[in-house]
């Protein structure tokens, strides 16, 4: 049930697109995604904004060739994406979130 507190709580007002994280929720995901090497080309695109990227991709429903301006290139977005299916990184982040919801439920 939506009340005045939980409305300011999870207002999306400071976003540009209703799929940008907020800095709590990229606070939670950050530490799960790999951090910039020491070595090599250092990164054009900023993590949290590759993030966000697929976020607006997959909740859109948009093919990756219709990612809009203002994202990093979809090929960018895709390899990201693709890399850390195979590696396992979403699925570490869905089990975290999992286990953070049934401990705030009390079970």
């Amino acid at each position: 049930m939506w009340t005045d507190t939980t409305r300011v709580q999870h207002a999306r007002k400071e976003q540009c697109l209703p799929s940008d994280l907020t800095d709590g929720e990229w606070a939670v995901l950050e530490p799960f995604f790999p951090r910039p090497s020491h070595v090599g080309r250092p990164r054009k695109w900023p993590m949290r904004r590759i993030v966000e990227a697929m976020l607006y991709m997959l909740r859109g429903g948009l093919p990756w060739r219709m990612m809009p301006p203002g994202f990093p290139p979809a090929t960018t977005v895709q390899h990201y994406f693709y890399a850390w299916r195979d590696d396992g990184t979403w699925a570490r982040i869905n089990h975290y979130l999992i286990q953070n919801a049934r401990i705030a439920q009390g079970q």
